[in-house]
């Protein structure tokens, strides 16, 4: 039988993404993340923020080395 993942660990093997905030975002731990921040979240998280208006992508383009 397959032992359960806790969140962490969850989290941890979860893919990461990048993102630009565009809006002040408070962390769990509640610090706040100002805006132009660029992070790199769990895929899941990204979607989220992106869905909601409130980040966008900032992964290089195909073919950019900057």
């Amino acid at each position: 039988m397959a032992e359960a993942k806790t969140p962490a660990e969850t989290a941890k093997a979860e893919k990461k993404a990048p993102i630009r905030l565009l809006y002040d975002t408070w962390a769990d731990d509640e610090k706040r993340i100002p805006a132009g921040t660029v992070l790199e979240v769990p895929v899941s998280a990204a979607k989220e923020l992106l869905a909601n208006g409130k980040a966008e992508r900032a992964d290089p383009l195909p073919g950019d080395d900057a």
